[in-house]
């Protein structure tokens, strides 16, 4: 069985996207951040797997019913406490597991695709993110031993994972990278790349796409 997280934070202004702020308000921010959410959910929604979202902050915010997908909640501490309390949850008989965040609203579906085939073979994948992160994570049997003192939200997480893995033997799959919207020069990124998908008859995430045009 292949389940999917999507690990993701109520849109309220002033708790997301920080480092987009400036150049954006608190409130753009919020509203492009609540369309990276939207855009994860429906590009990544297969029949062949499960999604759960993962939530965060305002458990009442009225963009959670408006996903039409299962809720969960994430438990207390930091971001690797509440993965682990997820992976936990979700890795249950002979499940296959992926956490995604909600970053990356371009990110192709056939890199969470390859994330689930490849632990047909080994037991975690990791997509690196081009910030020094990863964008994805995937485990089958148990609980990668990868959560616990990182230093998350800097460029460092990635290569600690990876030494982590390999401190415990664990055999472990590379997907190619992307890239991550969190900073301004994202954000430039991001702009650029829509239209190039477009042009190349990829849809694009339309709710990313509908947010800029109107921040615009």
């Amino acid at each position: 069985m292949n389940r999917l997280m999507v690990f993701a934070k109520a849109p309220t202004p002033g708790r997301v996207k920080t480092r987009l702020q400036p150049p954006l308000t608190p409130a753009q921010a919020a509203e492009l951040h609540g369309a990276f959410v939207r855009d994860v959910v429906a590009r990544h929604d297969r029949a062949d797997r499960t999604l759960t979202v993962w939530r965060a902050g305002d458990l009442d915010h009225p963009l959670w019913a408006d996903l039409g997908v299962p809720l969960a909640t994430q438990a207390a501490g930091d971001l690797g406490a509440r993965m682990a309390a997820a992976f936990a949850a979700e890795l249950t008989g002979d499940a296959r597991v992926v956490v995604l965040g909600t970053d990356s609203p371009t990110l192709p579906p056939a890199l969470v695709d390859a994330a689930f085939a490849a632990l047909d073979d080994v037991p975690c994948v990791v997509g690196p993110a081009c910030d020094g992160g990863y964008y994805l994570l995937g485990a089958r049997g148990a609980v990668p031993p990868v959560f616990a003192g990182l230093p998350w939200g800097t460029d460092d997480v990635l290569p600690r994972t990876l030494a982590a893995l390999n401190d415990a033997g664990i055999p472990h799959r590379l997907l190619p990278f992307w890239y991550d919207v969190d900073r301004p020069a994202d954000l430039a990124l991001l702009r650029a790349h829509l239209p190039a998908l477009a042009a190349s008859g990829v849809p694009p995430p339309r709710h990313t796409m509908r947010a800029l045009e109107h921040l615009a």
